[in-house]
Parts: C-alpha cells; structure tokens; sequence
C-alpha cells in the first residue's frame, strides 16, 4: 500500500468513527432529543412558571402552565437554548431566548422596558 492509500483509509475510518459517536450532551440537550423544549410564563398577582428538558412544545406549555397553577396569563416556548420572560410594574412585559441564561434575561429586559417599567425578570430556564 501506498503511504498516500495509508492516509485515506486511516482518514475515512476516522471520519466514519465520528459519524458513531452519540451527540454530546449540549446537543442532544437534556430530553434526549433533537430540539428539547422550555417553556417560560407569567400571570397576575405574582404567578410564573417555566419548564425545561421537554421533548415536545406542547409538553412544555403545559409544564409551565401548571408551574402557574394555571394562572399564567402569557407562556412562551423555546428550544436548545435559554429563555426568560420579564414584567414591569404596569402588567407590560418582555421575552427572550438565546443560547444563554444571562442573553436571555437581558433581552426580555429589553423589551419589557420598552413597555413598562421597573421591569423583572419573572422566570428563566434553559433547555438545552
């Protein structure tokens, strides 16, 4: 065999090795699928929620939802990434998701602000 012949086959089974290695675990995200699902939610009179690690949209609304008891009167969902839900002092509020905690919190400040003020930050998770 050629030294070049050498490098290929050496190449293509390393390259075939890399396709049977599993997806760490920041891919895969803690639900063990593809887009693992959060959820993140607030309502009146103090009531939040969130949810992480879902394997369904669905599941996470309702995960969240139930964290509120029901009374959250706005819940958004994410995936493979972090979100936050913010309100201000007049009922306005602001969300955000990006791939971290503190990107999250500060966007959802962002546009809580534009809305309201005294704005904080109600709830946060991450999924992924």
């Amino acid at each position: 065999m050629t030294i070049i012949f050498k490098i290929f086959a050496l190449a293509s089974l390393g390259l075939g090795l890399f396709f049977l290695v599993p997806a760490n675990h920041a891919q895969a995200g803690d639900c063990g699928s593809r887009n693992c699902w959060g959820a993140v939610g607030f309502g009146p009179g103090g009531a939040w929620g969130y949810s992480y690690g879902q394997r369904s949209q669905n599941r996470a609304w309702r995960r969240a939802s139930r964290g509120c008891k029901g009374d959250c009167t706005v819940i958004k969902t994410f995936y493979n990434s972090c979100g936050a839900i913010a309100a201000g002092s007049d009922n306005g509020w602001g969300w955000g998701y990006a791939p971290t905690k503190g990107r999250a919190q500060r966007l959802a400040l962002r546009y809580c602000r534009r809305n309201s003020y005294n704005c904080t930050i109600r709830a946060w998770a991450c999924s992924r």
